[in-house]
C-alpha cells in the first residue's frame, strides 16, 4: 500500500486545548482546593521538621606517586583509571571505616543517632542489640560521599542537626581514610620484611649447599680453579708451549752438531767451531798456532829449512796442531750432549701431553655436571642477592612513604540548612497541588447540567427499550456506540440522481474556492486511517446506511475520491440490485461520475441471475489482494432484501451513512442486533447532509458546523 498523503498542516490540532479549559473552569474550585491542601500540607511540614545541616569536606586522590628514591614501593599507588577512583567512594563508605570513626567519635550515645522509637524499645526490652544497629544504620544514612564528575576529587559529606557536628564528623571520616592508606603501606612493608627474612634463611642455605656441592665434585674429579692456573685446558695450553720450544731447542742443537761434523780439525775448521760454541781454549790455540806459523815462515826465509830453530817451530806446530784437534774433538761431542738432551726433554714433554689430552678427554662428563653446579650455584646466589637487596629496601621505606589522599578543603560548619528549604517546598507543593487538581477534575470530566444530552464517539449513551421489541426489558440499558466520524454538508442538483450528484460533489471538490470541503474530507481520511489496523492489502472499506442507500453511495464516492487524492489505489465495489448500472457488465470500468474503478458484484437490471455467483464478493477481493490498497464495498442498506451479513464479516471498517433524520444511537443499536456488540468497534458514523443548488452552479458548502446545526435542529423535531 502506497503511504497516504495528508498535509497535516490542513488538518485540524490532535490536541485541542478548548475543551480542557472548559473542564478546567467548570471544576476550579475542586482545583484549587487541592493546591490549598497541598500548601497547608507543605506549611506544616516546615513547622514540624527539625532543621539538618550538610558539612562537605574535598581531598584529591593524587594519582602521582612522590618517590624521595629509587627504591619500589611494596604497595604502589591507587592508580590513575577512573574505575580505582571510583573505588575509593565504596571504601570511604565501608562499614569498616565508618565503624571505627563511630566508635571513635562517641557516637552510640549521641541522642540524635540513638533515640529509640517503639519497635527498638520493645526489642531492647527482649534482649535485642536492635538499637546499637539502628544508630550505626542512620549515622550511615547521613553520610554521602561521591566523585565530583571524572575529576580525582571525592567529596565527603555528612548531614547532621548541628552544623558543628556535621563539620566534625566529616573532617573525621577524611582523616580516618587517609590513616587507613598510610597505615595501609605500613603494614604492607611489615608484612613483606618477614617475608623476605624468613626467606632469606631458606636462600643462605640453599646457597650454601650448592657451592659445597661444587668444590666437592672439584676435588672428586681432580679439577683445579681456573684461576690458579690448574686446570686440564691451561695445562695442556702450557705443555704445548714448552713442547714447542723443545722442540725448537733440538732442531738447532742439531744443527749445531752437523756443522761441527764439516768444519775438520784444522785451524780454519777450529775458528769455526769456534763460532758455533764459543771456547777461550780453541781461541788460545789458534793464536798460539798463528804465531809459529809466521816465525816458522820468516826463520826459513832467513835461515833456510835445514835450522834447528827451524826444527823446533815445526815440532811446536805439530803439537799445537793435536791440540787443536783434541779441542774440536771435545766441541762435537759437547754439541752432541747437546742434541741428545734437547730430543730428550721433547720426547718427555711430547709424553705429558698426550697424558694430558687422555685425562681430559676422560673428563668431559665430569665438566658439563661441574658446569651444572655451577650454575645452580650462581643462581642461587642471585635470587639470594635479590632477596637482601629487596629486605635492604623495604626496611628503608618504613615510615617515608606518602599517602595520595590530601584535604584540599577541610569542612566548615554550613551556615545555611540544607533541608528543609522553603523557597523550594511551597512552589514545589503548589505545582504538585495544582497538577493534581488538575488531573482529578480531567478525570471527572465537565460538569454535567441537567439540559445536556451527550452524545459522542466511545459514549455510552442512554436508550430505552419498547416493551416486546427483541425480548428487551422495559427499562433503560446502556451501550457503547460507533465512532462519530462528523457531519459532512455535500452539494448536490435539485431533484437529480444519485449519479448527478455524486458528479456534483467530485466537481466541487477539485475547483478552487471550496477548500473548506476538501480539508473536511482530509480530516475523514486521517480518521479512517487511525481505525485501522495494519496487515496486507487490500483494506476492506464497507459503506451501508439504515434506510436509503442513496446516502451510502454519495458517502461512498466522497470516501473513493479522498483516498484516491491520497494517493491509494481504490477499487469501489457495489453489491445489490443496481438499475442505474444496466448494460456495465460483470467487469471492471471507469465510473463517469466519481471517476474510480468500479466492479459491480450482483444482479443487475438485464442480468442473468447465475451471474450473482460469478460476480461474488470473495472472488473479487482475492483478485484485488496485490492491484489495489483499498476496497470499498457500497453495501445494501439494512432495511433493503439484498442485505447480507458476511459483507460487514469482511470489512476492516463499516461505515454508516446517516440523514438529517437518523441518529447514531439507533444505527449502534441496529447494528448491535444484526451483527452483535462486538462489531461496533469496527464501525463509524458520518452524517451525510445535501445542499440542492441549481445545475451550473457550485456551492461553498462542506462546513462540517452547518451541517452540525441542521442535524440539531433534526434531533429537536425528533
Amino acid at each position: 500500500m502506497k503511504p497516504a498523503r495528508i498535509d497535516d498542516r490542513a488538518l485540524p490540532p490532535l490536541f485541542d486545548i478548548g475543551p480542557l479549559w472548559t473542564i478546567l473552569w467548570g471544576r476550579r474550585l475542586l482545583v484549587l482546593a487541592i493546591t490549598g491542601a497541598a500548601l497547608l500540607l507543605a506549611v506544616l511540614y516546615l513547622a514540624v521538621t527539625s532543621p539538618s545541616y550538610t558539612a562537605t569536606a574535598s581531598m584529591l586522590i593524587d594519582p602521582r606517586d612522590a618517590r624521595g628514591t629509587n627504591f619500589n614501593n611494596v604497595l604502589p599507588g591507587i592508580g590513575s583509571d577512573s574505575a580505582a577512583i571510583a573505588s575509593q567512594v565504596f571504601v570511604i563508605e565501608s562499614q569498616d571505616l565508618l565503624g571505627t570513626v563511630f566508635e571513635s567519635q562517641k557516637l552510640r550515645d549521641d541522642p540524635e543517632f540513638s533515640s529509640r522509637g517503639l519497635i527498638s524499645r520493645i526489642t531492647s526490652l527482649f534482649g535485642g542489640s536492635g538499637s546499637q544497629d539502628a544508630a550505626f544504620r542512620r549515622f550511615q544514612k547521613a553520610v554521602s560521599v561521591e566523585r565530583e564528575g571524572l575529576t580525582y576529587v571525592i567529596n565527603v559529606s555528612f548531614t547532621s542537626q548541628s552544623p558543628e557536628k556535621a563539620a566534625r564528623i566529616a573532617n573525621a571520616i577524611v582523616d580516618r581514610y587517609k590513616a587507613s592508606l598510610a597505615g595501609e603501606r605500613e603494614t604492607a612493608n611489615d608484612d613483606v620484611n618477614s617475608l623476605l627474612n624468613d626467606r632469606i634463611k631458606g636462600l643462605q642455605k640453599d646457597v650454601s649447599d650448592a657451592e659445597r656441592a661444587v668444590e666437592d665434585f672439584k676435588s672428586q674429579h681432580r679439577i683445579v680453579d681456573p684461576n690458579d692456573g690448574g686446570t686440564l685446558q691451561s695445562q695442556l695450553d702450557q705443555l704445548t708451549t714448552q713442547l714447542i720450544a723443545a722442540q725448537g731447542d733440538a732442531d738447532k742443537a742439531k744443527d749445531r752438531y752437523n756443522q761441527a761434523l764439516a768444519a775438520g780439525t784444522s785451524a780454519a775448521g777450529l775458528a769455526k767451531l769456534s763460532e758455533i760454541l764459543s771456547s777461550n781454549a780453541a781461541a788460545n790455540l789458534r793464536d798460539d798456532y798463528n804465531q809459529r806459523a809466521t816465525e816458522l815462515a820468516n826463520l826459513e826465509t832467513m835461515y833456510g829449512p835445514r835450522h834447528p830453530a827451524i826444527g823446533r817451530l815445526r815440532s811446536e806446530l805439530d803439537r799445537i796442531n793435536r791440540l787443536m784437534a783434541g779441542e774440536a774433538m771435545r766441541i762435537r761431542q759437547q754439541l752432541k750432549a747437546n742434541y741428545d738432551l734437547a730430543v730428550q726433554n721433547a720426547g718427555k714433554l711430547q709424553d705429558k701431553l698426550d697424558s694430558l689430552r687422555q685425562q681430559s678427554q676422560d673428563s668431559s662428563l665430569a665438566q658439563v655436571q661441574l658446569r651444572q653446579l655451577d650454575s645452580r650455584a650462581q643462581a642461587a646466589r642471585t635470587v639470594l642477592d635479590d632477596f637482601l637487596k629487596r629486605a635492604q629496601e623495604t626496611s628503608q621505606l618504613q615510615g617515608v612513604q606518602t599517602s595520595e589522599a590530601r584535604t584540599i578543603s577541610a569542612a566548615a560548619p554550613p551556615l545555611q540548612p540544607t533541608w528543609p528549604k522553603p523557597t523550594l517546598l511551597l512552589p514545589v507543593s503548589v505545582f504538585l497541588g495544582l497538577m493534581a487538581g488538575c488531573g482529578l477534575a480531567l478525570t471527572l470530566g465537565p460538569v454535567r447540567r441537567p439540559e445536556d444530552a451527550p452524545l459522542g464517539p466511545l459514549q455510552e449513551a442512554p436508550q430505552a427499550v419498547e416493551p416486546g421489541k427483541d425480548g428487551a426489558q422495559a427499562r433503560s440499558r446502556s451501550q457503547p456506540a460507533p465512532a462519530d466520524f462528523g457531519e459532512y454538508c455535500l452539494p448536490g442538483v435539485a431533484g437529480g440522481t444519485a449519479l448527478a450528484n455524486i458528479k456534483a460533489m467530485r466537481k466541487s471538490l477539485f475547483e478552487t474556492g471550496n477548500e473548506a470541503l476538501s480539508l473536511a474530507v482530509l480530516r475523514l481520511m486521517r480518521q479512517i486511517l487511525e481505525r485501522l489496523s495494519d496487515h496486507p492489502k487490500p483494506f476492506v472499506l464497507l459503506v451501508s446506511s439504515m434506510q436509503s442507500s442513496a446516502e451510502a453511495r454519495l458517502a461512498g464516492a466522497m470516501v473513493g475520491i479522498g483516498l484516491q487524492r491520497a494517493e491509494q489505489n481504490v477499487l469501489v465495489v457495489e453489491v445489490g440490485d443496481l438499475p442505474h448500472r444496466a448494460g456495465y457488465g460483470s467487469g471492471m470500468f471507469i465510473d463517469g461520475a466519481s471517476g474510480l474503478r468500479t466492479v459491480v458484484a450482483g444482479r443487475a437490471a438485464g442480468q442473468d441471475p447465475l451471474s450473482r455467483d460469478r460476480n461474488g464478493l470473495r472472488g473479487i477481493l482475492a483478485e484485488a489482494g496485490n492491484a489495489f490498497d483499498f476496497v470499498l464495498v457500497v453495501a445494501p442498506s439494512f432495511s433493503e432484501e439484498d442485505w447480507d451479513p458476511e459483507l460487514f464479516a469482511k470489512a476492516d471498517l463499516t461505515l454508516l451513512a446517516l440523514n438529517l433524520s437518523e441518529k447514531a444511537s439507533d444505527a449502534a443499536g441496529l447494528i448491535e442486533r444484526h451483527l452483535g456488540a462486538g462489531q461496533l468497534e469496527h464501525s463509524a458514523t458520518l452524517l451525510i447532509a445535501q445542499e440542492s443548488v441549481q445545475p451550473g452552479k457550485t456551492t461553498m458548502q462542506g462546513v462540517p458546523s452547518k451541517a452540525g446545526d441542521w442535524r440539531r435542529g433534526a434531533i429537536a423535531r425528533s
